[in-house]
């Protein structure tokens, strides 16, 4: 499966962007979902030639479509890095020391590493939070095209009502290649570019599986929350949860209705539709999940049950007794506070002129900063790429449906307790008219 000294199975295993794919040849084939390469068939459609619609297949390798916003990873190896992260951690530091203290340590591992390892890409992953932390290394191979994409009939068969539903339908599934340099090193896109050579591809294994079949999984999953508190689940089905599906198909709805008549708007706004929906329809179903199958309640059970075990022994309730009241307490100004928050958040977010302000001056603040204490994304390793996604995020940008979004969420940010207390905010929310002129004056 992996051996950091031999070639494996893990070497036919890549990440596309936030996406598992895997080499299907020795020329850098790579099959992945057909909605983690949406982004790269959107960005190469237009009403006339609407590959979103119709699919898309290269007859050649010159007619293969560059993905400028596509990054492809590789594995080449980890290590276990958790008592070199947490060696910074103090007895008597606040939580945020500690964080802030973790944090620099992770970026600095990031760096060393780096520098050991001269074309590779590090990262200080955190893998149980505020425990167990792990290096990995990465090849990154920037240079990445679209080889074929299924029509929207098959690769989006079923839409979001077979989204996250089982069994599906879909023919979810699209193609891409990864090049580099002629020496085999990392480059952006160039003529000269030659297809990757990976270490490993994977073969189709024509004759299928038998039952009992012992069954792995490759790939780069996501995260999960399964083993957090109740005043969590308490906090995600009462503020969080409600508040994402409701924005977030209100932002739908908005974006549907500045394409109707017109594909080149629609197609502007497909991806981001799709990325929005995929997050509606998951978080509707978490919120439909934690009601019918009452895991809040389950949640309280087993935590009285660790209440009292706690309670039992006199070390434990010394040293943990008031654990849980110290997180639920946490959630409980999270609730109070999470609506103006996550209102704040979606400004900056619905918006796309708003969203790309915001990171300009957000790289200003962080370029001011020792390297080390900058955000990731506006490190100096990190800060090409950042600048190039702004770049790319520009290409589907819409005014009119700007308009509409800034001023809309103005008047949704109006009305919640606290946004008026923001000075920023008072003189843009005085009424309705006046969040509507504001959100025109400033997308011109």
């Amino acid at each position: 499966m992996f051996n950091p000294s031999e070639i494996s199975l893990v070497d036919g295993i890549c990440r596309v962007n936030g996406c598992t794919g895997s080499f299907v040849s020795d020329s850098g084939l790579i099959i992945t979902n057909h909605h983690c390469a949406f982004d790269a068939i959107q960005k190469a459609s237009t009403s006339d030639r609407d590959l979103l619609t119709n699919g898309f297949i290269a007859g050649s390798r010159a007619e293969e479509i560059p993905a400028p916003d596509y990054q492809v990873r590789i594995t080449e190896n980890y290590r276990d890095i958790s008592a070199e992260v947490l060696s910074v951690v103090q007895e008597g530091m606040s939580f945020l020391e500690r964080t802030k203290a973790i944090e620099k340590r992770r970026k600095e591992l990031e760096i060393e590493a780096e520098r050991q390892h001269p074309g590779l890409r590090a990262e200080a992953a955190e893998m149980f939070a505020g425990r167990t932390y792990v290096l990995f290394l990465y090849t990154y191979l920037k240079d990445v095209r679209l080889v074929f994409a299924p029509p929207a009939s098959v690769g989006n068969f079923g839409g979001e009502a077979d989204n996250w539903e089982w069994p599906r339908h879909t023919g979810d599934f699209s193609f891409m290649r990864a090049y580099t340099a002629p020496d085999g090193s990392s480059a952006t896109w160039s003529a000269q570019n030659i297809p990757y050579r990976p270490k490993r591809f994977l073969r189709v294994q024509s004759a299928g599986v038998d039952e009992g079949d012992a069954v792995f999984l490759l790939g780069y999953p996501g995260r999960t929350a399964r083993h957090r508190t109740a005043s969590f689940l308490q906090y995600e089905s009462r503020v969080r949860l409600p508040l994402t599906v409701e924005l977030y198909q209100w932002q739908i709805r908005q974006m549907e209705e500045a394409g109707v008549g017109d594909r080149s708007v629609a197609i502007r706004h497909a991806s981001r539709t799709k990325s929005l929906a995929n997050v509606e329809k998951r978080s509707r179903g978490q919120l439909q999940g934690l009601q019918r199958a009452q895991i809040v309640e389950q949640r309280l059970q087993q935590e009285s049950e660790l209440q009292s075990f706690i309670e039992a022994d006199e070390v434990l309730r010394q040293k943990y007794g008031s654990v849980l009241r110290d997180i639920a307490a946490v959630y409980a100004e999270m609730e109070s506070a999470g609506p103006l928050e996550i209102h704040l958040q979606q400004l900056r977010q619905a918006c796309r002129a708003a969203a790309f302000g915001f990171a300009v001056v957000d790289a200003v603040h962080e370029r001011a900063k020792p390297d080390i204490e900058r955000e990731s994304p506006w490190m100096d390793r990190n800060y090409a790429q950042s600048v190039q996604e702004l770049k790319v995020s520009l290409r589907d940008w819409h005014p009119p449906t700007d308009v509409e979004m800034l001023s809309g969420m103005l008047r949704r940010l109006s009305s919640i307790p606290g946004a008026r207390q923001i000075p920023a905010l008072i003189p843009l929310t005085e009424s309705e008219q006046i969040c509507e002129q504001a959100a025109k004056r400033l997308i011109e």
